[in-house]
């Protein structure tokens, strides 16, 4: 039997404001440790450090930067491994990049694909060349007739050049793990405080228990925890169509087929746009007052306009119920495809990422920054999981202006419509794209 992995949540009840203040002072110096560890250790020198990642733990317990923070050594070793995560997360993201480099470089021969494969494999070799330290050659590279040193250059170019850094931001979670983290005592969860063999009670609203670790989410005045559980997943009997989905913002998703599933996504997100673009005019208006009135001396006025006008809790309580409607949506229009097409495969597009110097007016950014495409496919890909139903994905090429009734290229007018010139054809943009995915994926596969 199959299984798959499912993130669930549990709630606490409401907590006092005495343990709400541990919480937000350990979400403080979790983020903290977290960020001090990417800046030691996320550059090219520490790349033969993160795997196993001992030394790294052994060197951040010798800095003593967990007994300055009086922070439990529990939750200092986790954010440190969960910082290595991210960190390893982010040269593996790297090594892919460089492969398709690779791979889509003319003028690369087999041969030096292969070694910039194995290079690339061998994470020991991939450090040494980047550290220009010396080396031993794995046995597949070692006849291959290339040139090694100018490889090693391109490898160490366009290391440098995509590496970046990591963006840090403050998270309000840290992860607790059992026993050590936390353990339950008379249906109350218990997690370990700043003073050794005191844990702290967190009341929960059911009576689930976990023995895994788990990622504390902090709220105004209670947590969230979230506990991934492994499943049984099986494919329901009758299920045996095959879709070619169109995962799109107008619509969030249209098969080839004809079928629309959450019409109108668009409506809720543009709304959301322009609620968002005119409270922050308003609230730069503010910060602009409260500059030009610290400029002045008037400090008293200043801390009013920033009390009053320039909060924050009531503005991220708006968007996360606004963005929280937009996904209760989205996973309605998700389960109703599901049951009303029975599908034992479903054919989507790989995600397409607009790149830095692609030229876009700032609205058609924003609203691009805002797309839920990016969780349709992730809530698409779980539901998948959950029932056994394969997803495969294809290359977008040629699935977008490219006439579905006679391959020409058309164009994309107002209001979500494609229109060929060609041959007079017009349809919804994203029907077109979902027959064209279902004519690409029939072509290559048969």
């Amino acid at each position: 039997m199959a299984t798959y992995t499912k993130n669930v949540r549990q709630y606490s009840r409401k907590l006092p404001s005495d343990t709400m203040e541990f919480l937000w002072w350990l979400v403080g110096a979790y983020a903290k440790v977290k960020k001090t560890t990417y800046e030691r250790y996320s550059g090219i020198g520490s790349l033969g450090k993160l795997t196993p990642g001992y030394t790294v733990l052994n060197e951040m317990r010798a800095s003593g930067m967990r007994q300055e923070l009086g922070m439990p050594v529990v939750y200092y070793e986790l954010a440190i491994l969960d910082a290595l995560t991210a960190i390893k997360s982010r040269w593996g993201i790297l090594r892919d990049k460089l492969k398709r480099l690779a791979a889509f470089n003319e003028g690369f021969s087999k041969e030096e694909r292969t070694y910039i494969y194995t290079v690339l494999k061998w994470g020991s070799v991939y450090a040494a060349i980047l550290q220009g330290k010396d080396y031993e050659e794995p046995n597949l590279v070692k006849g291959l007739p290339v040139d090694k040193h100018r490889l090693n250059n391109w490898l160490c170019r366009q290391t440098r050049k995509h590496l970046g850094k990591i963006q840090v931001t403050r998270e309000a979670g840290f992860t607790i793990s059992p026993k050590a983290g936390y353990s339950y005592k008379n249906g109350v969860m218990r997690i370990a405080g700043r003073q050794p063999r005191k844990r702290i009670a967190i009341p929960l609203r059911d009576g689930r228990q976990f023995s895994r670790q788990l990622h504390v989410e902090v709220k105004e005045d209670h947590i969230i925890l979230t506990a991934p559980v492994t499943r049984e997943s099986s494919l329901s009997e009758g299920w045996t169509n095959e879709i070619y989905v169109h995962i799109g913002n107008v619509d969030a998703l249209t098969l080839s087929n004809g079928h629309v599933y959450g019409e109108g996504l668009n409506k809720l997100t543009d709304m959301e746009t322009e609620r968002l673009d005119s409270k922050n005019r308003l609230r730069n208006r503010y910060r602009e007052a409260r500059r030009e009135a610290l400029e002045k001396g008037k400090a008293d006025k200043a801390a009013v306009i920033s009390a009053h006008n320039l909060g924050t809790m009531k503005y991220q309580r708006q968007k996360e119920r606004n963005r929280a409607r937009t996904e209760s949506f989205i996973n309605a229009a998700l389960n109703r495809m599901l049951s009303e097409e029975k599908p034992c495969r479903i054919i989507i597009t790989y995600p397409v990422k607009v790149g830095k110097g692609s030229r876009l007016a700032k609205s058609a950014k924003r609203k691009l920054a805002r797309s839920f495409r990016g969780f349709i496919r992730e809530r698409l890909e779980e539901k998948c999981e959950e029932r056994s139903i394969e997803i495969l994905r294809i290359p977008s090429k040629d699935t977008g202006l490219v006439c579905s009734n006679c391959g020409k290229t058309g164009r994309t007018a107002s209001g979500n419509r494609f229109r060929c010139d060609y041959c007079g054809y017009e349809a919804a943009a994203s029907l077109n794209g979902a027959r064209n995915i279902e004519k690409k994926y029939r072509m290559e596969h048969g």
